[in-house]
């Protein structure tokens, strides 16, 4: 480093982090092999030189998915932007021409270089706070706290969890039970506990992600930080949901963190994000895609011991921040056998601590429809959620809310989390054979209206074959709709050739 009038020269410190992030992952590039070691190191917001992050994304998704890394395929895999963005196909080899022989040595150095700025950052914003803020003794132990958890060993501290917990507040009735405070339905109730591992669990397309993103966007607009672990989409389809919900554009630049992961994380990593969570006093942190993450970090999905062992690693740090952790995770298709559990061991409910739903599709989301899915509640250990839910009928579980997305444009959709509302005739709450029966009935209702319009096409009365013939659809639906429409009197009859009974459409209400 040199200086010039006492100052660092930022130039030229930016210049040698610059050539160690080409080092690092120029010879990651060339030996794929290093990628597991040196992501114990760095992470990818240590990168800040454009082709160097694209390129140890793109390596480390590749390498998890057991794909090839040669500079070919690597080619193929890049967007048309992001192949731009490196320099064309000419930046993979002018990127693996930066190779050296211990990647993991300068990736050790890339670190440091990362924590130095890191508390440089700290430390010019205590100067900034000290020349502004009159509370000198606040800003000390604020920037004292900072420092603290900077330090090399902050990460490693023992915690406090074995120490004896005070029972005075159980014991003299002053406790108060935690309450579901994030999130909200349209009634403003609560949807989940803050610091407390929560979850969603349905089947795909059910609306697991919409939920989420509405639960999302009520926090922004509440001014607090969310943070979006997402191992399922893309920034592309994720926030372009969120804007497609009506979220400001500056609001989610400013309060929305979004995070892909493409390798496991290490334990230095999961400590660096949860003291970010943590300093940003972020109420919601979202992990979409449970599955995929524990397949990811190596973890057997049908565990029990390998799925509390995620929850130790992953949701119970994030939730320990005090931000409600709210994992998304997918059901086994079969209903029967579903239960409460979602796809895996039945720990996955065992290790949830606050509220855990269910989400039950009742119509198709969609372009031009309103789609529609039902909340559940499939366990609620502080008990304050399901008080604000009815009863399930076919179903046992509580009935919490109900998701509505309505398509109204391509570039605007309105969500709801309703409040439930029983209906008699409401399919979600009908037992088996009564909702068969529902069914049946719609539709010899709408075959009702296809048969008269049928008939009153028809240049002559047509016999019941004929009607069948020309409607499409089961001939059992269509002859229930041809008799009803007979005894309402919407059709009449005439006695044809060999006694055959002609149906036609009154005069009077022909088209």
């Amino acid at each position: 480093m040199t200086e010039h009038d006492g100052a660092p020269d930022w130039s030229a410190r930016d210049e040698q982090r610059t050539q160690l992030e080409q080092a690092v992952v120029g010879t990651v590039l060339v030996n794929p092999h290093q990628f597991a070691e040196v992501a114990e190191v760095i992470t990818a917001d240590m990168l800040r030189y454009t082709p160097a992050r694209i390129v140890w994304d793109l390596l480390g998704k590749r390498i998890g998915e057991g794909e090839p890394t040669d500079y070919l395929a690597l080619q193929l895999a890049l967007s048309e932007d992001d192949l731009r963005r490196i320099g064309g196909p000419v930046g993979l080899s002018i990127l693996g021409g930066h190779t050296v022989g211990d990647a993991l040595w300068h990736a050790e150095r890339l670190r440091k270089h990362a924590r130095r700025e890191q508390i440089s950052g700290h430390l010019r914003g205590a100067i900034s706070r000290i020349e502004q803020d009159d509370d000198l003794d606040a800003v000390l132990d604020d920037v004292s706290t900072s420092l603290a958890d900077l330090g090399e060993g902050a990460a490693d501290a023992p915690t406090s969890d074995w120490a004896e917990v005070d029972l005075s507040p159980v014991l003299d009735g002053t406790y108060k039970p935690v309450q579901a405070t994030v999130g909200a339905r349209n009634d403003g109730v609560g949807l989940f506990y803050p610091g407390r591992v929560n979850g969603i669990q349905g089947e795909s397309e059910a609306g697991k992600s919409w939920v989420a993103l509405v639960c999302c966007l009520v926090e922004i607009n509440r001014g607090n930080h969310v943070f979006y672990i997402d191992f399922e989409d893309s920034e592309e389809g994720t926030v372009g949901r969120l804007l497609l919900l009506g979220a400001n554009p500056d609001d989610v630049r400013t309060y929305f963190h979004y995070i892909r992961p493409a390798s496991a994380p290490a334990t230095s990593t999961i400590k660096a994000l949860c003291r970010r969570v943590a300093a940003l006093e972020t109420t919601l942190v979202i992990l979409d895609g449970v599955t995929e993450a524990m397949t990811m970090m190596g973890l057997e999905l049908k565990e029990n011991t390998e799925i509390a062992k995620f929850g130790r690693m992953l949701l119970r740090p994030l939730a320990d921040t005090g931000a409600a952790a709210v994992s998304l995770d997918h059901v086994v298709k079969s209903t029967e056998s579903r239960g409460r559990y979602a796809l895996g061991g039945v720990h996955k409910l065992n290790g949830v601590d606050g509220v855990q739903y269910m989400l039950e599709a009742v119509r198709p989301f969609g372009v031009n429809t309103e789609g529609r899915s039902r909340l559940r509640v499939a366990k609620d250990r502080p008990a304050q959620v399901r008080r604000h839910a009815l009863p399930g009928g076919k179903n046992p579980m509580h009935w919490f809310a109900d998701l509505v997305i309505a398509w109204k444009s391509d570039d605007f959709s309105e969500a709801h989390l309703y409040p439930p509302i029983q209906h008699d005739d409401d399919p979600a709450e009908m037992t088996a054979k009564e909702e068969r029966e529902a069914q049946e009935e719609a539709e010899v209702k709408e075959r009702a209206e296809a048969v008269i319009k049928a008939l009153s096409k028809a240049t002559e009365p047509l016999s019941k074959t004929s009607v069948e013939e020309l409607v499409p659809g089961r001939a059992t639906i269509t002859r229930r709709a041809l008799t009803r429409l007979v005894h309402e009197g919407r059709v009449e009859t005439t006695t044809g050739p060999r006694n055959a009974v002609l149906h036609s459409v009154p005069k009077g209400d022909a088209e």
